[in-house]
């Protein structure tokens, strides 16, 4: 840890993966170097994009490593791992703005809990129907809400980990975070969410045909991580047979969520008979690994989802 004066400051590299990243990854970094304590480095991973990612992360002050084979998302953080010189790195997507007071809360984090992964929570907001139901699917795990506690799973969304953590990400693009969770909890390290602290998502699923893509992967990803997450047996076998999509058994849950914030809950109600659609099109793409499971370590025939 750097101090200054007589206050612990953490010592952090945050490294954004980033493939074609052109809309959103100027605000990414200014955001991060604008924190109070700063970050050591922002490292941008540029992944084969074929935009203007790298001049706008290097206009914007990240240090740009180029990657001219695509290494996906987990390749991509390992490159910049690599080249990071803090105590700790940061993995950060390249879609999310973290709030002015971020890095406040992560050195409180990495004060509290020493050596461990660390997960912050999001905040999200959509310019279409389908945006929202998109977020309200997937993130509603992650919301401001309830204590720091010990989880079996956390996000590459955005994630504090050991420099030194004797692990490395699987070099793939969906279901890389869970398995990067199960490694790290059988390496003996605690991963802790802290939702006193949050970073915002402003990913680009607008549209129904966006929305399937997230499905696909996230059901690729959940049943490639079904054999090794440690998660609990319940998730084990509904990531063998995904019946909870097709009976509507999440959509209870994800209310009880929201139900506490008027604008989620507002947006849930409205928006009920596509989120019905849409728990149903998740199901028939998790149907396609019941059969056939997708490899757990590092995959050869892969689907190629975009970012």
């Amino acid at each position: 840890m750097r101090r200054a004066g007589r206050v612990a400051e953490p010592d952090f590299s945050v490294v954004v993966p980033a493939h074609n990243a052109e809309r959103t990854i100027g605000a990414a970094v200014a955001a991060l170097l604008a924190q109070d304590p700063p970050p050591r480095e922002v490292i941008v991973v540029d992944d084969d994009s074929t935009d203007a990612t790298a001049a706008i992360a290097a206009a914007a002050g990240a240090r740009v490593l180029p990657q001219s084979v695509r290494g996906y998302a987990g390749g991509a953080r390992n490159r910049g791992w690599q080249a990071a010189g803090g105590d700790v790195v940061v993995f950060v997507d390249s879609d999310v703005v973290v709030a002015d007071d971020w890095s406040v809360g992560l050195a409180r984090a990495l004060t509290e809990f020493p050596g461990a992964v660390v997960g912050c929570a999001r905040r999200f907001s959509a310019r279409t129907p389908w945006g929202w139901v998109a977020h309200l699917q997937v993130e509603t795990p992650y919301l401001q809400r309830g204590n720091p506690r010990d989880v079996p799973f956390l996000s590459s969304f955005c994630l504090a980990v050991p420099r030194d953590a004797p692990l490395r990400w699987d070099e793939s693009y969906g279901g890389e975070d869970g398995l990067f969770s199960a490694r790290a909890l059988a390496a003996g390290l605690r991963l802790v969410f802290d939702p006193r602290f949050y970073a915002f998502h402003d990913h680009t699923r607008e549209t129904f045909h966006e929305l399937r893509r997230q499905q696909m992967r996230m059901a690729y990803g959940f049943a490639r991580c079904g054999p090794v997450h440690r998660e609990g047996l319940h998730k084990r076998l509904l990531s063998r047979v995904p019946l909870h999509y097709f009976v509507l058994a999440r959509l209870p849950i994800i209310y009880r969520r929201v139900r506490h914030d008027a604008e989620l809950r507002r947006h849930f109600l409205r928006l009920l008979p596509r989120l019905v659609i849409a728990e149903w099109t998740y199901g028939f793409s998790a149907l396609r690994y019941v059969i056939r499971r997708p490899s757990v370590g590092t995959p050869t025939d892969a689907p190629h989802f975009s970012a």
